[in-house]
């Protein structure tokens, strides 16, 4: 096992409290819209299919088209969380007031 060099020391580096609620937040954003764009295009795709007699064209139309969607707003709500994380945090009105 190697040594530690004299005056090299080993400074770790976690996920702040703040940093990990933010990335949390924005995993159960990314989870839950993905989730809302496919069962809402499966559902305005059934009843499209049922109201123009259509099936199953419609919804799988929507479907595989809800797809590209999803991967966008994964990427609009990925970046807009790691800017969140690299701004510093807000005040709060307690440290208004100090």
């Amino acid at each position: 096992m190697e040594e530690p060099r004299p005056g090299a020391e080993r400074e770790p580096r976690g996920l702040s409290w703040r940093e990990g609620a933010i990335i949390a937040e924005g995993v159960a954003q990314i989870g839950c819209l993905t989730v809302v764009v496919i069962l809402g295009a499966l559902a305005l795709g059934l009843w499209l299919d049922k109201t123009l007699g259509t099936r199953p064209w419609l919804t799988l139309g929507l479907v595989l088209g809800s797809i590209p969607v999803s991967l966008a707003l994964v990427v609009y709500v990925a970046l807009k969380t790691a800017r969140r994380i690299q701004s510093p945090p807000e005040k709060t009105l307690e440290e208004d007031e100090v």
